[in-house]
């Protein structure tokens, strides 16, 4: 049961890692992109959670997609 929870653990850290690496490559390109048209930070940033939603909401639910699979996986395997 150890092992099963080490692993679940690992994929857990790569399922958050690839959600932040993705978070801030969007983040950043997308700030660079308005932050010349925009007036203040602060419009920036909801000028790019209002683009970018998409985005990360796909990146998010593709990463517990991946987590839940494993965990399915981890537990039909016995």
């Amino acid at each position: 049961m150890d092992e099963k929870k080490a692993k679940l653990r690992k994929m857990a850290v790569w399922a958050i890692t690839v959600f932040a690496a993705v978070f801030a490559v969007t983040f950043a390109v997308l700030w660079l992109m308005n932050y010349p048209l925009s007036t203040s930070a602060m419009d920036t940033i909801g000028n790019i959670f209002a683009t970018g939603w998409p985005i990360l909401l796909a990146a998010f639910v593709l990463c517990v997609l991946a987590y839940g699979g494993y965990w399915l996986y981890l537990n039909k395997k016995k």
